[in-house]
């Protein structure tokens, strides 16, 4: 079950009719290999087969109903699929209160809503745009399983609340303004559902029209990136100067969104924003400072290396922690980078490690590199480039969108282990086509590489 369209799916026996119709929609797709325990008898046989298909599945789907849920079996099965970092895709086929237990687990993923289907159709376009089949056009052609994303527990299921309540055509609690925005958010970034940037707009639309100014700033902000992604260079001044004006004007006046955004502007010096990481720092802590967790997992990196601030280690715990009780993804791998550094604390590896496999639990990508670095460096352990391979490889899985930089630090990290032959095999031209998916990705440091490894190559034919 090595394709990558292996499916493992985890349902209650009580609701073995939909998972056969479920079933059938996918074997259907050519390479795609299904799996549910339709025959066994349950046992340690049966424990350690599960076990198994998980293993060596790709996806994991997970039938949501009010038996599924009580079931101790799916319980065990959820756990052991996030354990392994399998893609998870829950499927509501019921309206259910989830344990908070199981809800910890499931919350940053985008679900599908069997119950509340317009047609089986519908269904079908729907699920098989989650494995990248389909119509793209229907507005999950991006498929957003296990996506990490920016935001906090609680705004995530806010997102995913409301997600259901679009499902079920409660538009007037979707059109409430904050809602609009959160579900603008949610389609603007992914997370909870797949990307549709036609639906973001329409979100934001309607809730700038009541007055939102977080609303306004999505809408200039995804005109000025629109325009980026059409030339792949900044934008003139002429076309940058009145839209920055007016989100300054909304940072202002408050916007918690408009000030990130400028932080962010200032910290790279971009759209004629001058570099300036006091600047950048001070609207960042801002938003920290008003509870938003991107912004004090930020100030947390901020007071650890004296950037725009001046160096305080007890700040930067302080903000890493508030940051992790808001439950943001990235929070550990703060934690992992002091007690690997022991600057803040006292140096401790295997709490180093041990922070990095929970943030990688959590959908923070760089976790698994960051591991790797480890076991490339030997750092509180024996020197394993092929143990370090397997964690870059993990980490090159990382999002395009969101998590860009953990992918271009994996296709480093993978181009000098092929180049080098350290865990795996010398080979120059798969070095090669890893150091150019990297700098396909935007990583300038993966060009030299690049073309040294293809001037090499060039010499040996």
């Amino acid at each position: 079950m090595e394709d990558n369209k292996s499916i493992f799916i985890s349902y209650s026996h009580r609701d073995r009719d939909i998972c056969s119709r479920i079933n059938d929609i996918l074997e259907r797709q050519p390479g795609f290999s299904v799996w549910y325990d339709k025959g066994l008898v349950p046992g340690e046989v049966y424990r350690k087969k599960i076990a198994s298909v998980i293993r060596e599945s790709s996806y994991f789907i997970i039938l949501l109903s009010q038996a599924s849920v009580a079931s101790d079996w799916v319980q065990d099965e959820v756990e052991y699929a996030k354990k392994l970092h399998k893609k998870i895709l829950p499927i509501w086929i019921e309206d259910v209160d989830i344990p908070d237990d199981l809800d910890m687990i499931l919350q940053r993923y985008h679900s599908l809503f069997w119950h509340l289907r317009s047609s089986d159709s519908q269904f079908e376009e729907s699920l098989l745009s989650v494995f990248g089949q389909g119509d793209e056009s229907s507005g999950h052609g991006q498929a957003a399983v296990g996506f990490g994303n920016e935001f906090s527990e609680s705004v995530n299921r806010k997102m995913r609340d409301l997600l259901l309540f679009e499902n079920q055509g409660r538009f007037s609690d979707c059109y409430e303004p904050d809602n609009a925005v959160i579900l603008g958010m949610a389609y603007l970034f992914g997370g909870p559902c797949a990307v549709d940037r036609q639906k973001a707009r329409h979100y934001f639309r309607t809730a700038e029209y009541r007055g939102d100014p977080d609303a306004e700033f999505y809408l200039l902000e995804m005109k000025l990136e629109d325009q980026v992604t059409e030339t792949w260079d900044d934008p003139d001044e002429e076309f940058c100067r009145p839209i920055l004006d007016r989100i300054r004007e909304l940072a202002d006046s408050g916007s918690i969104p408009a000030k990130l955004y400028l932080g962010n502007l200032y910290w790279q010096g971009r759209y004629g924003c001058e570099r300036d990481l006091a600047r950048s720092a001070a609207l960042y802590e801002e938003c920290a400072r008003r509870g938003n967790a991107r912004a004090q997992y930020i100030m947390s990196s901020n007071y650890y290396y004296g950037d725009g601030v001046e160096q305080s280690y007890d700040l930067a715990i302080m903000y890493a922690n508030l940051a992790l009780e808001q439950k943001y993804i990235y929070g550990w791998r703060s934690w992992g980078k002091y007690y690997r550094d022991g600057l803040a604390v006292e140096q401790d590896y295997g709490k180093a490690r041990e922070c990095y496999e929970k943030g990688a639990q959590m959908g923070d990508y760089n976790c698994y590199n960051k591991i790797g670095d480890m076991l490339y460096h030997g750092w509180g352990c024996d020197v394993d480039y092929e143990a370090s391979v397997r964690y870059f490889s993990e980490g090159e899985k990382a999002p395009v969108f969101g998590q860009k930089y953990s992918l271009q630090r994996a296709k480093t990290a993978l181009g000098r282990a092929y180049e080098l032959g350290q865990g795996v095999e010398k080979d120059i031209s798969v070095a090669a086509q890893k150091y150019l998916e990297g700098y396909n990705s935007g990583s300038l440091g993966c060009r030299d590489a690049y073309f040294r490894c293809s001037a090499r190559l060039k010499e040996a034919e």
